[in-house]
């Protein structure tokens, strides 16, 4: 395996295909910057060999090695089509995975057409490409286009069923007050199901980033069609950039307390955990919609004194601050006082990963030491910490 990082020479537009066999096919991460990125990269080089399955639906497994390709927006501009046709001319990509995205919830809701910019046309900019090319595309996207009620079509309802039975590990949340609401005016044709999203689910985002995501995985969909590989996450966090587990630990050195919302109900998912899902889901050449997330649920809340809880233990803190549980109403109304409007988030958006976890089950081609994917969020954030340790 060989990767290589935004500065190494793609090949040039005279030399032989990479398509032909025994030459490495070649993987553009968009992104580089983004902690996704930096743990597909970290994950490539534990595993320490990288193939491409040739003939994945096949008795023969034929190896081809991958050349790994991670590009920044001033390298590759998702949302420029010129841009986006000079690199694959260069790179001759076999897959890209697309972990470029806008991430910034609140401020979409004042600036929805960047958003769309980002979330919607550069996924589908990059499947048009992809689909002239004949490359494959990965893209990712978010819990955040589901809105806290989890309603599929009653000809779907046996399939979910088989993909909650699927679930292993995932805990039910006890707090009645927590569960999502149900519908006051129910359509006999639906069924309303308080328990975690799976891919049969019907979105329903809250957010303009929500739309934007779920239009990104959409006209990915379009273009590709049953070719396209899509995988939502949930409440990403790693070693690397901005995400909550590093917020918390900031501010639990230099706050006397904290207010954290209790009424969100999520699963926290390590980024070393999800690449692992990804280069799995490559190397096996699998397409569709899969959910990932790590195993069992909490709130924010929970997530933020666990937090507290192993990071005391593995000595970065070191002592305990007040951490408040506070509503989402009255969290927004302080913001709003303060001149802040946030947007609006789903109360409850647990993913089922049955689907992706049966479909890997049937050939595992990538061997480490513990199966972090599935463990319990506890322990990926255990592991996570103990990185920072």
């Amino acid at each position: 395996m060989k990767i290589v990082v935004t500065e190494a020479m793609p090949a040039q537009s005279g030399e032989a295909s990479n398509t032909e066999a025994n030459i490495p096919q070649v993987v553009l991460i968009t992104g580089a910057k983004s902690q996704l990125a930096e743990a597909l990269l970290r994950i490539a080089a534990n595993i320490g060999e990288l193939a491409l399955n040739s003939n994945a639906n096949t008795s023969t497994n034929t190896s081809i090695p991958l050349e790994l390709y991670a590009l920044s927006r001033s390298q590759l501009d998702i949302t420029d089509a010129a841009n986006i046709a000079v690199v694959f001319d260069q790179y001759r990509p076999s897959w890209v995975i697309n972990c470029a995205a806008y991430n910034a919830v609140d401020a979409a809701e004042h600036d929805a057409i960047e958003a769309n910019r980002v979330n919607a046309l550069g996924p589908e900019l990059l499947a048009q490409q992809c689909l002239l090319s004949g490359a494959r595309l990965l893209h990712v996207s978010s819990d955040y286009v589901f809105g806290g009620h989890a309603v599929c079509d009653s000809a779907h309802a046996a399939e979910r069923a088989i993909g909650d039975a699927r679930e292993s590990g995932v805990e039910q949340h006890q707090n009645p007050d927590l569960a999502p609401n149900s519908n006051p005016n129910p359509n006999p044709n639906q069924v309303h199901l308080p328990r975690p999203f799976v891919e049969l689910d019907a979105p329903n985002p809250l957010s303009a980033y929500g739309k934007s995501k779920l239009l990104g995985e959409q006209r990915v969909v379009a273009v590709l069609g049953d070719c396209s590989t899509i995988v939502r996450t949930s409440w990403l966090y790693g070693q690397d950039g901005h995400n909550f587990v590093k917020t918390m630990l900031n501010l639990m050195r230099t706050q006397p307390s904290l207010q954290v919302i209790v009424d969100q109900i999520g699963c926290p998912t390590w980024s070393d955990a999800l690449a692992k899902v990804i280069w799995q889901l490559v190397v096996q050449q699998y397409s569709g919609v899969f959910h990932y997330s790590a195993q069992g649920q909490c709130s924010w809340y929970e997530f933020a004194c666990e937090i507290q809880r192993q990071a005391i233990a593995l000595h970065l803190l070191s002592q305990p601050m007040v951490i408040q549980p506070i509503t989402s109403a009255d969290y927004a109304k302080q913001a709003l006082n303060r001149g802040i409007s946030l947007a609006k988030r789903p109360s409850y958006s647990v993913l089922n990963s049955g689907k992706l976890r049966s479909t890997l089950a049937t050939n595992n081609v990538l061997s480490m030491p513990e199966q972090i994917e599935w463990q319990d969020w506890r322990q990926q954030l255990n592991r996570m910490l103990r990185r920072l340790s």
